[in-house]
């Protein structure tokens, strides 16, 4: 009889625990849509606008803590190499947003995660429709408690990361006076 509660007590258990971690990975899939999706509400508005630089700019600036240390230097990297040229040397697209011309709103779409890191599709919404594929996906990592962005791919299969760390063209021309 002793073996037969053993035998009970551990299947439930067992059965305990796998229910805690589908809870426990459900509370961190609603806490990374609630992070990706509160970031792009106060970016997009930021995008749209007309900025002196560029929007991601901006996001450095007001959301660094949003950003792995790694990611934000290389666009810090990025936006500075292309402030001290005339000619584009830089990315020339938003990266957070996959596009040069922004949409009036982003919505979170699918979350996936593999190991500690979760990717967010992010789907542009045109005429309350939103597009049928993810325009971009963040990549989302929880260190030391707070959701930060590491990444972002993109449908034809680059990623931020490896853009940025592409060597850039040289300046040929500084930019002109008053710029």
């Amino acid at each position: 009889m002793k073996f037969f509660n053993r035998i009970i007590c551990c299947i439930v258990l067992a059965i305990l625990s796998c229910f805690m971690e589908a809870q426990g990975q459900s509370a961190n899939s609603a806490s990374v849509r609630d992070f990706v999706q509160q970031f792009y509400r106060w970016y997009v508005p930021e995008a749209l606008k007309e900025h002196k630089g560029p929007a991601w700019d901006l996001a450095l600036q007001y959301r660094r803590a949003d950003f792995d240390d790694g990611l934000a230097r290389l666009l810090m990297n990025d936006s500075a190499a292309q402030a001290r040229c005339e000619e584009l040397v830089g990315i020339d697209f938003d990266p957070l947003l996959n596009t040069q011309d922004p949409a009036e709103r982003y919505e979170v779409g699918r979350i996936s995660q593999a190991g500690p890191r979760y990717r967010v599709g992010i789907y542009a919404v045109d005429s309350g429709k939103p597009s049928e594929r993810a325009d971009v996906s963040a990549e989302v990592v929880n260190m030391n408690g707070h959701w930060k962005f590491v990444n972002f791919l993109y449908p034809d299969g680059t990623n931020l990361l490896d853009i940025l760390k592409k060597p850039q063209p040289k300046c040929s021309q500084p930019p002109a006076a008053g710029k």
